[in-house]
């Protein structure tokens, strides 16, 4: 659809030039012009000028000319061909005109029309029009001399003249509408298209670019004279300014949406701060202009304005340029960025004249427009690529997180179990011996001595503080690792006869809190188990670091010893003092012989 309208607003450009071109030929061939050098001239004085043949033609005429300030004289005849009452309607192509006045004269019979500006005697105000048109009464066949007076402060015009009848005026002022028309929709389609998406994906950095395209809505009204026509004619202050402010105003947004949208990395540190600070100009510049719509003055501020937006918007584009080269952004950007800046040098150095193709006379003061439109056609493909691709990225890594989040959850589940098991296991094992013997004595009243009672119920509670040791988890770090181990090791010593004997040679280690949990809850796996099964004197606990930063847990007794083979898969105890290992990146390694002891080996490293 928005292509579609680009492609209409080419086609009514082109007819708009095809269906001008007769006229304007006619119209300049017979004109012909004086520049005062001094001070303004009454008309009698001009007539003088005229008859004194001070007027000059010009064939090659130029449609932008350099007034600077002076008085222009332009005069032509009308003819009236159809011998009938009617009127001409001359216009001049220009919305920002600070002066205009037609005299016409019929033999000796001389008569004026009225004064037009664009700051005060509106040309809508005479003519429902943009341009500055007089409406010119042809009566007779005799020809009326027609002289038109302009003076413009600013220093490039365009003097591109209509001289139509009625139908025609109102033929061109159609064609044109319809082009505004259309190209007004697709900026405000393109506009509520960019809101919408941006809410939709909750991208509100888009918001910025959608306002940057809102803002180039306003400076096309002002470009065209619509602005002050239907919108602003009460404002001093728009009706000077509006163009200029709203492309300040654009900068500043188009800014903010570079800074937000793009998606630079640490190392484009620079190019985030070369569109920060160009950003960070605009803002003393907006508030001088909103000082301006308070107070007035500064009427050559608007100058100095344009010449450090062109400096802002050459130095963001040479960002993108760098930026494409290093693959942050796509290479069709550039062309999207780069596109209106070429046409609009292009266009202002092109000064066509009277007789050049009328393709070039109007696309030169359009197609400006028309590439800005393109512009934002391919920045709008490049927001809604980035956007869904960054989605989709987000939709993947969601899937993958919920995934390891179900596993996550399926492992705690598992381990869970598999302690609830062990724990069940304990339980039974210890403690339900000693309810079974203790119920065999208290029934049995021969052996029902105090004594054997006494006996059951310390190995009882020994069996029950075991429990307690190896379930408890202190909070442990880098710095109290050694510290517990001593505590856990202090508790387990009061609760046996053979007491365990350690050794640490940690210096400066600076375990994660993580490893020095895992490995506190080995050490008290492994103790456990030796002092309730191993049935040794002895039992030793050395913990060292090697040159390769590998922390060395050494876990030995003089016991019973087991088959290792037979126990891999059978006990939970192992398994889980694996499971720990292998969590840690480390090595296990069980030297067991039966009758001649257990010697546990755990290589783990310490990053």
């Amino acid at each position: 659809m928005l292509i579609r309208k680009l492609l209409l607003c080419l086609v009514i450009l082109i007819t708009s030039a095809i269906n001008a071109q007769s006229n304007r030929s006619e119209l300049y061939s017979t004109m012909s012009y004086y520049t005062s050098p001094g001070d303004s001239l009454s008309f009698s004085d001009v007539i003088l000028k005229f008859k004194e043949g001070e007027f000059k033609s010009d064939k090659d005429f130029k449609i932008y000319q350099r007034l600077s300030n002076k008085e222009w004289w332009f005069h032509f005849p009308v003819e009236n061909k159809n011998n009938s009452n009617s009127y001409k309607y001359l216009t001049l192509s220009y919305p920002y005109l600070s002066m205009g006045k037609v005299y016409y004269k019929k033999g000796e019979h001389i008569d004026s029309l009225h004064t037009t500006s664009y700051d005060k005697h509106f040309p809508f105000k005479f003519l429902f029009y943009r341009h500055p048109v007089w409406k010119i009464p042809i009566k007779d066949s005799q020809i009326t001399e027609v002289f038109l007076k302009v003076k413009n402060d600013s220093s490039r015009a365009r003097m591109e003249f209509h001289l139509e009848d009625e139908n025609e005026f109102l033929k061109r002022l159609e064609i044109e509408y319809i082009f505004f028309g259309v190209f007004i929709s697709l900026i405000l389609s393109m506009v509520i298209i960019l809101l919408y998406f941006s809410i939709l994906k909750k991208e509100y950095s888009v918001i910025f670019y959608a306002i940057y395209v809102a803002l180039m809505l306003i400076e096309f009204l002002a470009g065209k004279g619509l602005g002050i026509q239907f919108l602003w004619n009460d404002s001093i202050f728009l009706i000077h300014s509006s163009r200029s402010f709203s492309q300040t105003l654009g900068v500043f947004f188009i800014g903010l949406f570079y800074i937000n949208f793009y998606r630079l990395e640490k190392q484009d540190k620079f190019s985030r701060n070369v569109f920060r600070i160009g950003t960070y100009i605009t803002v003393p510049l907006i508030l001088i202009y909103i000082y301006k719509s308070f107070f007035g003055g500064l009427t050559t501020y608007y100058l100095y304005v344009w010449i450090i937006l062109k400096l802002i918007i050459l130095s963001w584009f040479i960002n993108h340029i760098y930026l494409t080269i290093k693959g942050r952004i796509p290479k069709y950007l550039i062309i999207g960025f780069s596109l209106p800046i070429i046409v609009l040098i292009i266009a202002q150095s092109i000064n066509p004249s009277v007789n050049s193709n009328d393709v070039l006379v109007y696309g030169s003061i359009n197609v400006y427009y028309l590439a800005l439109i393109a512009e934002v056609l391919i920045f709008i493909r490049y927001i809604f690529s980035a956007v869904i691709a960054s989605q989709k990225k987000y939709t993947e890594l969601k899937k993958v997180t919920n995934e390891l989040q179900l596993n996550f959850q399926k492992n705690i589940l598992k381990s869970q179990e598999k302690e609830r098991s062990k724990l069940l296991g304990n339980v039974h094992d210890s403690f339900g011996g000693y309810l079974e013997a203790l119920k065999l004595r208290l029934l049995n009243k021969s052996e029902n001595s105090p004594e054997k009672v006494k006996e059951i119920l310390d190995s009882f509670d020994k069996e029950y503080r075991y429990l307690l040791n190896s379930l408890y988890s202190p909070k442990i770090n880098s710095e109290n690792f050694i510290e517990n181990l001593i505590d856990f090791f202090d508790k387990i010593n009061k609760l046996t006869n053979n007491p365990i004997t350690h050794k640490f040679s940690l210096e400066e280690s600076e375990l994660p809190p993580e490893k020095c949990l895992h490995i506190y809850r080995i050490i008290s796996e492994l103790t456990t188990n030796a002092i309730k099964y191993s049935k040794a004197s002895e039992i030793k606990v050395n913990i060292s670091e090697s040159k390769g930063k590998v922390i060395i847990v050494q876990v030995s007794d003089n016991g019973i010893g087991f088959d290792v083979n037979s126990t891999k898969k059978s006990s939970y105890g192992l398994n889980s003092i694996r499971e720990r290992v292998e969590i840690m990146n480390g090595e296990f390694n069980i030297d067991s012989i039966k009758n001649s002891g257990t010697t546990i080996t755990i290589r783990i490293p310490e990053k």
